[in-house]
Formats: C-alpha cells, structure tokens, sequence
C-alpha cells in the first residue's frame, strides 16, 4: 500500500530542512546529518542494487541499463535505461531515456522518461516526461516498474501524490517548486548522463 502523502512529507521532512539555516554554514544541520547516515546504512544496499541492474541488462537486451546512483546527490538508487539507437552525426537526434528510481527514504518508486536532444555530441535539451510513458518506451517502463516491484517489494508512487508541493529545500529545489517527486527520488530529473 503507498503512503499518503502527509506520512511521505513527514518522512522527507526528517532528512531536507524547511529552511536555508544551514546553507552558508560549514557545519551540516541535522537533516544533513540523518540523511548522511542514512547513506552510510543504504550504501549497504549498493551490490543487491547492481544485481538489479544487471538483471534489467538480461531482461531487457535490446537496451542498454546502467546504475544512476551519484552518491549523497539523490534520496534514491536510480537505473537508466537505453533503448538502442542508431547514431546520426550531422543532424539533430532524439534520445529517449527510461529512469527507474527506488527511494530510500520510503518504500516507493517511480519510472519516467527523459527524451534528450543531440547535435552531434553535443547536448541541446532534455525534456521530463514524469506523466504517462510514451507508447513506443511502455514495455520498457513496465518491465523496470515490475523488477524493482519484484525484487524491493517497493509501490508505485502515483503521479498526483508525487506532485505534491512540499515546503522543503532539496539540494538546488526550493518552495514552492519543490514536490514529493524531489524530495524522495531527485531534485533535478533531467539531469542524467
């Protein structure tokens, strides 16, 4: 069963602060300090997270899946998924992108896609999509929503909780953009290699 929305914002309220007391500061503020520690136990959980990659690499063959898990950057373990593409040159290309991400602050997950936009090598946009997966990604989306189902017994954090506003600063995320979404899985989604 997912939590509700209140239970998530009084679980991500322990580990982001609801102000900027801490941020010129050198000394961490106790949320600092509790999400730092609670790293430290997760990082436990980093080999059974790379089992479930490779698992994804197995399952899904005509793509490429590869751990997004930055260290203290995110309140998730992340896995990037990429369908195989042919690579043009010298016209723009899109590139879509699966991103499953696990909480660690909760037992809740979620699957979006980020389509990004190349010339050449060169990066040009990168667009969220946190809303429906487009049609030609859905197996894709599913076959990563069941794997971390199956092997976290975590839930899908439904869309509308996700979007919930929350008065909590996370990483570069402030009030009032900041929501459930940043707080439990990553404050900047788009920003993936």
């Amino acid at each position: 069963m997912t939590p509700s929305a209140e239970e998530l914002f009084a679980v991500a309220r322990l580990y982001w602060g609801a102000d900027q007391a801490y941020v010129f500061r050198q000394e961490p503020g106790p949320e600092d300090l509790r999400y730092q520690a609670l790293w430290e136990e997760k990082n436990a959980e980093r080999p059974r997270w790379g089992a479930f990659v490779k698992s994804l690499r197995e399952a899904l063959p005509s793509c490429d899946a590869w751990d997004y898990t930055p260290p203290l950057a995110n309140p998730s373990f992340g896995a990037l998924v990429y369908p195989h593409y042919e690579k043009i040159m010298h016209r723009p290309q899109k590139v879509w992108v699966v991103a499953g991400y696990l909480s660690i602050l909760a037992p809740v997950y979620t699957v979006h896609c980020v389509r990004k936009e190349y010339l050449g090598n060169q990066l040009r946009s990168a667009k969220v999509f946190l809303g429906p997966v487009p049609l030609e990604l859905r197996d894709i989306a599913d076959t990563v929503a069941q794997h971390i189902e199956a092997d976290f017994g975590a839930t899908a954090l439904p869309l509308e909780v996700a979007q919930t506003p929350v008065p909590l600063y996370v990483n570069f995320m402030k009030p009032p953009e900041t929501t459930l979404f940043h707080a439990l899985f990553t404050s900047e989604p788009g920003n993936i290699f």
